[in-house]
């Protein structure tokens, strides 16, 4: 038997909305739409606001807000998108759309915060340290009111903090660059910000005021993608950047595969361990297929894959000759008769991913 005052809290609870939830949802899939529009977050990602030490740097503070709204791609997006969907509309019908909107954005600037001071040379993007945020606030929420809110609710809340933890650790397990340093700050931003903001019980009236910090709240976020837009220097947008993005990131998987087959071969030649060779052998094979299939794409970056490409099948059959010898020639400079080949290549190829596909090694 519910009590009337649990019924009355269940209530209100249930008829109050979650709009500024699902704005945000709305607002996530929106930007994620225009950076695949420019070709993606390989081409795209940073002039879109992702976090980058240097340019924050220089000034460009409006990147401690935007990554909370970007994404490293459509399964990014998915995964952060489902954790928001299930954790954010509690949040907002327990704090209210107010308060709800400066958890959301103080927790995700704390986590923003926390990968600039623990990983300054990586560029990064993503809604999870503000998630993690939501997270804290539930999980001080569920000890710091455990005695005033219903039973029922309270086992309901666990069951979703738990939900939360185990999407985010899936995500955690397909992304493996994951910023952890944001998760944990925005959980700890969360926690403390719970500690002292009270939640909005249902059916008391809000403090008008609340309003104006929403507003202000908006505005902020408004500001900084308006200081994006005047510093744009991306791709324009196109709906030939959608193919485009797609054929870049498959190539760019491909080059880097080839590039570390190629430098463990290069190990396992120097270590004199002939054992493992067929295994150094194996990965340049499995390389030399992801290049072979990887889409095909003009220009300098067709140029340099094809030169890869013909590196690792000469190291692929130089490997197939020690084995069949048992022993290494000598009539080069360098571990194998391709490292000095490559030493040139990969500079240019270094140089390609600073100019075409900038940031690409550290946002994906």
């Amino acid at each position: 038997m519910i009590e009337q005052h649990d019924y009355e809290f269940l209530q209100a609870f249930s008829t109050r909305r979650a709009v500024v939830a699902y704005s945000i949802l709305v607002f996530n899939i929106l930007l994620c739409v225009l950076v695949s529009l420019a070709g993606g977050p390989d081409a795209a990602l940073l002039a879109f606001g992702a976090k980058q030490k240097a340019l924050m740097d220089s000034g460009e503070i409006w990147r401690f807000v935007t990554p909370i709204f970007l994404h490293v791609g459509w399964l990014h997006l998915f995964f952060n998108s489902y954790a928001l969907w299930i954790v954010g509309p509690l949040v907002e019908k327990l704090y209210g759309g107010p308060r709800f909107l400066l958890l959301y954005l103080m927790t995700g600037i704390a986590g923003v915060a926390a990968s600039y001071w623990y990983y300054p040379e990586t560029e990064s993007a993503g809604a999870s340290g503000a998630i993690f945020g939501l997270f804290g606030v539930l999980l001080v929420f569920s000890i710091k009111y455990r005695k005033t809110i219903p039973a029922s609710f309270s086992s309901a809340l666990r069951r979703g903090m738990l939900q939360t933890l185990a999407i985010n650790l899936v995500i955690g397990f397909l992304i493996p660059q994951i910023d952890s340093s944001a998760h944990i700050g925005g959980l700890l931003g969360g926690c403390a910000l719970a500690l002292v903001i009270p939640f909005a019980r249902p059916g008391v009236p809000e403090w008008r005021g609340l309003r104006v910090v929403q507003a202000a709240l908006v505005f902020l976020i408004g500001a900084s993608f308006f200081a994006v837009l005047t510093h744009y220097s991306g791709p324009s947008l196109s709906a030939s950047n959608l193919r485009r993005g797609a054929s870049l990131g498959g190539l760019v998987d491909s080059i880097i595969k080839g590039e570390e087959a190629f430098e463990y071969s290069e190990k396992v030649l120097d270590s004199g361990d002939l054992k493992r060779l067929p295994e150094a052998r194996e990965d340049l094979g499995r390389a030399i297929d992801m290049l072979k299939d990887a889409p095909p794409y003009e220009g300098r970056a067709g140029d340099l894959s094809g030169q890869l490409l013909d590196v690792l099948q000469k190291q692929y059959g130089y490997l197939e000759e020690i084995e069949q010898t048992g022993r290494p020639r000598s009539d080069f400079i360098g571990i194998s008769p391709q490292s000095t080949r490559y030493a040139r290549l990969k500079l240019r190829i270094n140089d390609w991913f600073e100019n075409e596909a900038s940031g690409y090694r550290n946002v994906r």
